[in-house]
C-alpha cells in the first residue's frame, strides 16, 4: 500500500438501509470529493467549515447520481489524521456502489481492508493495542466483548503500557548516568534501590500479563465440549446455553450422532461449545462415527462439561470422561429432581477423585444452570477485573510481548541478586522496554502490523 495517496470505500454494511457512508481520506480527499459533491447552497465543498454537514448532490459526468450529506474533517482532526470527507447517501447496494464509483473516477483508489485504521495508527491517532481492540469490536458477539474493546478499556491498556515504558526509560537513564560517570557521583541510585525498583516493575508487568487469562476467555473464547453417556441430558444442556432447540432432545439413547457447535456466553466467558454423541460402545456404524468424533473433541477441549445421570450408578465410561485430560472439568450431576436419583453422592465423590468440579443440576426444571455458568465464569476470569475500565490484554501478541518483558525484568533482578555488574541488568531492562514498546506499537515489525490490519473489513 501507498500511504500518501487518497483512498475511498463504503464504510457501512452492504444491503438495503436508510443511509450508506462513503469515506474518503488522504492529501487530496477534499478536492477529490469536491469533484463529485456539490452543496445545494452553491458554495464549494472546500469552503465548507470543518465538521459541518452540508446537503447537496453527487454528480458524475454532469449527471446527478444521488443526493445526500457531506462532512469535511481537516487534518489532523480526523480519524486517520489526514483530510477526510464522509458522504452519506441513500442506503442500498447499487446506489452506494454508484456513489463510490463516482469518487473513484474523481481520483481516489479503493481502500484495502483495514487501511483507514492503519493510517490512523501510522499517523499517531491510535496505538497498536487501540487498533487491535477496534478490530475485535467489529466482531464482538457478547456484551463482555463490547466492554473489553470499549474506549475505556483501550485507554486503560495504552495508559498502563505508557506508564511502564516511562518508568523503565527513567530507570535506564539513571543507570546510564551511573555507568558513564562513575566518579562524578551524578547518579542517585544504588544497587539496593535498583533491585527494589526492578522487582516492583516485574510485579506490575506480571500483573498486566496475568490479565490475558480473562482477556482470552472473553475475546477468543474457551473450547468447550459437552460429553457423557447417552441420554444423560447433554443436548438439553446445549439448548440451555444456546437458548433454542438446536439439539434434538428425546428419551431415546443415541439421538445425537453428529457434533453440534455454537458460540455462546457463560457470564463474561465466550464458549466455543460442542454437543457430542453419547460415549458408549456403539454397534450402529453411524453412531460409532459420532462417538469417534466426540472422543476427538474431548481430547482437545479446554473445558469439559461431563453430564452424569444420577438415576443410574457410575460406569467405566463416566470415570473415563471425568479422568480425561482437560484444563477444567465440570461434572454436571443431572436428574437430581427425579424419583430414584440416589447416586448423586457417588458421582460427587468420583468427580472429586478425578479432579473435576461437581455441581448438581435438575435440567428438566432448569435448576442448577445458573450455578454452572457461575462456576465457568469464576474458573476463567478474574472477578477483580472491571471489564471496560481496567487494563486487560486481549490478544496473544499482546500477551507474548508482556511475558517477554516480565522475563527480561526477572533476569535483571536475578543479575542484581547475584552481584553481577549493573550493565548486565541494564541490558535486560532495555530488552524489557523494547518488548513493552512492541506491545503498544512503538517498536513493531511491519509484517505484524500487516497481519493485524488484514483482519479488518474494507472501509474501517
Amino acid at each position: 500500500m501507498i500511504y500518501t495517496d487518497t483512498i475511498a470505500a463504503i464504510s457501512t454494511p452492504p444491503g438495503v438501509g436508510g443511509v450508506a457512508l462513503i469515506r474518503i481520506t488522504g492529501a487530496d480527499a477534499i478536492s477529490c470529493a469536491a469533484r463529485v459533491f456539490f452543496p445545494a447552497s452553491g458554495a464549494l465543498l472546500s469552503d465548507i467549515p470543518a465538521s459541518r454537514a452540508c446537503y447537496g448532490r453527487v454528480m458524475r459526468g454532469g449527471v446527478a447520481v444521488d443526493d445526500g450529506i457531506a462532512t469535511v474533517f481537516r487534518a489532523p482532526h480526523s480519524f486517520t489524521g489526514e483530510d477526510t470527507v464522509e458522504i452519506t447517501c441513500h442506503g442500498g447496494v447499487l446506489i452506494s456502489a454508484e456513489v463510490l464509483a463516482a469518487v473513484l473516477a474523481a481520483g481516489a483508489r479503493q481502500a484495502e481492508a483495514g487501511e483507514f485504521t492503519r493510517r490512523a495508527f501510522l499517523n499517531g491517532k491510535l496505538t497498536l493495542s487501540d487498533a487491535e481492540a477496534t478490530g475485535e469490536l467489529l466482531h464482538a458477539k457478547t456484551r463482555a466483548q463490547l466492554a473489553l474493546t470499549s474506549p475505556g478499556a483501550r485507554d486503560a491498556v495504552s495508559e498502563e503500557t505508557e506508564t511502564l515504558c516511562r518508568a523503565l526509560t527513567e530507570l535506564l537513564a539513571r543507570i546510564a548516568v551511573r555507568i558513564d560517570y562513575p566518579e562524578e557521583d551524578l547518579s542517585d541510585i544504588d544497587e539496593g534501590e535498583l533491585l527494589s525498583e526492578c522487582r516492583a516493575l516485574s510485579e506490575r508487568v506480571g500483573a498486566l500479563t496475568s490479565t490475558y487469562r480473562t482477556g482470552r476467555a472473553v475475546s477468543v473464547g474457551v473450547e468447550t465440549v459437552i460429553c457423557g453417556r447417552p441420554n444423560a441430558g447433554k443436548s438439553t444442556l446445549y439448548n440451555l446455553f444456546t437458548g433454542g432447540d438446536d439439539a434434538i432432545v428425546t428419551d431415546i439413547p443415541g439421538t445425537t450422532r453428529d457434533t453440534l457447535t455454537a458460540d455462546v456466553s457463560a457470564g463474561s466467558v465466550l464458549l466455543r461449545l460442542s454437543d457430542t454423541a453419547g460415549i458408549r460402545d456403539a454397534s450402529d456404524k453411524i453412531e460409532a462415527i459420532g462417538v469417534s468424533r466426540a472422543r476427538g473433541k474431548i481430547s482437545s477441549a479446554e473445558l469439559l462439561l461431563v453430564v452424569l445421570d444420577s438415576s443410574t450408578p457410575p460406569t467405566d465410561e463416566d470415570a473415563e470422561l471425568l479422568s480425561a485430560v482437560s484444563a477444567v472439568k465440570l461434572a454436571v450431576i443431572n436428574k437430581t429432581d427425579l424419583p430414584g436419583s440416589v447416586y448423586a453422592g457417588e458421582y460427587e465423590a468420583l468427580a472429586v477423585k478425578c479432579g473435576a468440579v461437581p455441581t448438581r443440576c435438575a435440567l428438566s426444571l432448569r435448576r442448577g444452570f445458573d450455578d454452572i455458568v457461575s462456576i465457568i465464569n469464576n474458573e476463567f476470569t478474574d472477578g477483580t477485573l472491571r471489564l471496560g475500565r481496567d487494563a486487560v490484554l486481549l490478544s496473544a501478541r499482546q500477551y507474548s510481548e508482556a511475558a517477554a518483558s516480565r522475563e527480561a525484568l526477572d533476569s535483571a533482578v536475578g543479575a542484581l541478586e547475584a552481584g553481577l555488574p549493573v550493565d548486565i541488568a541494564e541490558a535486560e531492562l532495555a530488552s524489557a522496554l523494547s518488548a513493552l514498546s512492541r506491545l503498544d506499537g512503538r517498536e513493531v515489525a511491519d509484517n505484524v502490523i500487516s497481519e493485524i490490519f488484514s483482519k479488518f473489513c474494507v472501509g474501517k
